[in-house]
Parts: C-alpha cells; sequence; structure tokens
C-alpha cells in the first residue's frame, strides 16, 4: 500500500466532489478501498518510530480522514438536495447506504406533498390524516406485494425499477450492537426497528452496510 499515491487518489476525487453538481461515481468497491486506507494508516505503526516519522504520519493520518469524511458529507448534502427537489440521480454511481437515504427521502416527500395537496383542496373542511396515512401504507404495502409475488412468482421489483432475481438473494445472521431505525431491505421487505443485542436474519448487501457502520456483526454459525 502507498500513502501517497492512494492519498492523491482520494484527493482528487474529493476535489471533484467538490467542484461538480452532479455525484462522482462511487461503488461500493471502491468505497471499501478508501476504508481499508483509513483502517490500514489507523493501525498502522514504524518500527524505527521518531519525531518526524510520527508528524509526517499523523499528517497523512489527518488528512486522509478529513478528506473522507469531507467527502461524504459533500455527497450526502447533494442526494439530499436532489431528493428535496425531486431531482434524479444516477443509482449506479451510489453506494447502497447512499441509495437507501435517497429512496427513502423521495418517498416521504412524495408523500408530504400529497398531504398538502389533499389539505389545500377547496370544500374540504377537515382531512383525516390518519385515515389517509393508513390508505398510503396499505397502498405501499399492495405494491411491494403484488412486485414480490409477480407472475413469475422469482423476481422482484425495486423502487428504482431495478428487477432482483429473489432466489439469488443472499442472507446472513447479525447480532445487533446499538439500538437501530427501520430499514428496507433490498428483497422490499422492512426490517426493525432493533434494540441492541437483537437478532435478526438479513439481506446479505444490506448487512454488509450495518457490518461497515459498527451497527451489527455478523454471527458465525458452525
Amino acid at each position: 500500500m502507498d500513502l501517497q499515491i492512494d492519498y492523491k487518489k482520494l484527493y482528487q476525487q474529493w476535489l471533484e466532489e467538490f467542484q461538480q453538481t452532479n455525484l462522482t461515481e462511487l461503488n461500493q468497491e471502491l468505497f471499501s478501498c478508501y476504508k481499508k486506507i483509513l483502517n490500514f494508516i489507523k493501525d498502522y505503526k514504524e518500527e524505527n518510530s521518531n519525531e518526524l516519522k510520527d508528524n509526517i504520519l499523523k499528517s497523512y493520518k489527518d488528512n486522509l480522514n478529513f478528506l473522507f469524511n469531507d467527502f461524504l458529507k459533500l455527497r450526502e448534502e447533494k442526494i439530499i438536495n436532489s431528493a428535496l427537489a425531486l431531482k434524479e440521480i444516477n443509482l449506479n454511481n451510489v453506494i447502497e447506504a447512499e441509495k437507501l437515504l435517497y429512496q427513502n427521502l423521495v418517498s416521504a416527500i412524495k408523500g408530504f406533498k400529497k398531504v398538502k395537496k389533499l389539505s389545500l383542496l377547496e370544500g374540504e373542511d377537515q382531512i383525516n390524516l390518519e385515515a389517509l396515512i393508513e390508505s398510503e401504507i396499505i397502498t405501499k404495502k399492495r405494491i411491494v406485494e403484488d412486485s414480490i409475488f409477480n407472475k413469475t412468482d422469482k423476481t422482484i421489483v425495486s423502487e428504482s425499477n431495478e428487477v432482483i432475481d429473489k432466489e439469488k438473494i443472499e442472507y446472513i445472521l447479525v447480532r445487533f450492537l446499538k439500538k437501530t431505525p427501520p430499514l428496507v431491505g433490498i428483497d422490499l421487505i422492512n426490517y426493525g426497528p432493533f434494540e441492541k443485542e437483537d437478532i435478526a436474519n438479513l439481506p446479505k448487501k444490506n448487512a454488509k452496510i450495518l457490518i461497515s457502520e459498527n451497527f451489527v456483526e455478523k454471527i458465525e454459525i458452525p
């Protein structure tokens, strides 16, 4: 691992992210690569250490952490702004966590706009929000069920119109390390919320995100 090359690579992407309006491409593999670099330098120790080497290493460590965290923060702001404007983004250019953030925000904003529109209709004295929300939940549940149990019963159509083969979805058993809010799996099933020490069988893609963020740990089955 060459710290200078890795630093320049991350810096270049951070700079592009900073300078342009659209999201730069960040796939799960590249994200994991950046995480490995940060973990490597975090645990790295020089055998023949001295003050100069320690200062240089600390400088690399601080700069890498700043770049990576600011890079993710810039992307988060772009995703939130796009969702607020109901502007489409290229979901192939984002990691799974960012994809879920965007899709859930868009879904919430569309629901809010619908409620707002109904509340402003002339001649309506009062809107029964509880009944309306219940109706929305039932409608969404039907859409999910129709997507899951379609004619072939072998595929799922996600909110992004991505066709997912149910038979190819992998699941892993995890234990929750902290209180965790509910999430929507790639199989379109709602999971959670979870308390610390809860155990659940989650789609592998969702579980990997939670593992990387230290929300869960994988349970190894002998």
